[in-house]
């Protein structure tokens, strides 16, 4: 015969267990799909054009490692334009974000590899007059070069500009039933961070945007965001 004691005891592990199960995501978002966005973001846009380099900074992604589990697609390009600044440009799409995608954000990713960051900020950009873009400024230095950096995130439909917003908005998503695909998009220039040069990111970030093809937009944006700039 069951005590009572045990029965006060085993209510709460029997609720805990089933706010567990509760919490298991049951679908998934994936706003890639089967495209590839190294598809839909052209090679030459607005005055720039893509040549080949080994100069941006990526997460090791050797099989098995961590970059290797989290991103499905990462896309790597040097834009160079007559009169324009150089525009290193990484996108990082995963199908399955988790906590440990915060890991490749740039503040960690630079520091692994020597650089010093500073001036870290929450900005947004204007694309329309209804649609802003949360990103996050950065300057990155080592001792041979500065990189004044714009990066965001998207988790799902939502763009969380911090580690913090990305752990609340991960466990919103999961609260309800979701497991969501995740993507970082980052653009960087080797010059002094001067208000000119994050202005320059900031404009290669539209223009881009209006050049990218409209199906890949809600992998980069989130729903709705892209509807916002469209119909800007």
């Amino acid at each position: 015969m069951l005590k009572r004691r045990d029965v006060l005891l085993g209510v709460p592990l029997l609720a805990a267990a089933g706010a567990a199960v509760a919490l298991v995501p049951r679908k998934r978002i994936n706003l890639r799909g089967d495209r590839k966005i190294e598809d839909m973001v052209p090679l030459e846009f607005g005055g720039w054009h893509v040549t080949p380099s080994n100069a941006v900074i990526l997460p090791k992604a050797e099989e098995g490692s961590l970059s290797d589990t989290l991103y499905g697609e990462t896309v790597s390009r040097l834009y160079l334009g007559e009169g324009r600044i150089p525009v290193m440009l990484v996108i990082a799409w995963g199908d399955t974000q988790s906590d440990q995608l915060q890991l490749h954000r740039p503040e960690v990713c630079y520091t692994a590899v020597g650089f010093e960051i500073s001036e870290s900020r929450r900005d947004e950009i204007p694309l329309t007059t209804d649609a802003h873009l949360p990103v996050r400024h950065l300057v990155a230095t080592s001792n041979d070069r500065t990189e004044p950096l714009l990066y965001w995130t998207r988790l799902g439909d939502s763009l969380p500009t911090s580690g913090n917003e990305q752990r609340i908005m991960k466990l919103r998503t999961e609260m309800q039933g979701y497991v969501s695909d995740g993507a970082l998009v980052r653009l960087s220039t080797v010059a002094e961070p001067t208000p000119a040069t994050f202005a320059a990111l900031e404009e290669f970030t539209r223009v881009m945007l209006r050049a990218t093809k409209p199906e890949g937009l809600p992998a980069l944006l989130g729903r709705p965001l892209t509807q916002a700039m469209l119909k800007g």
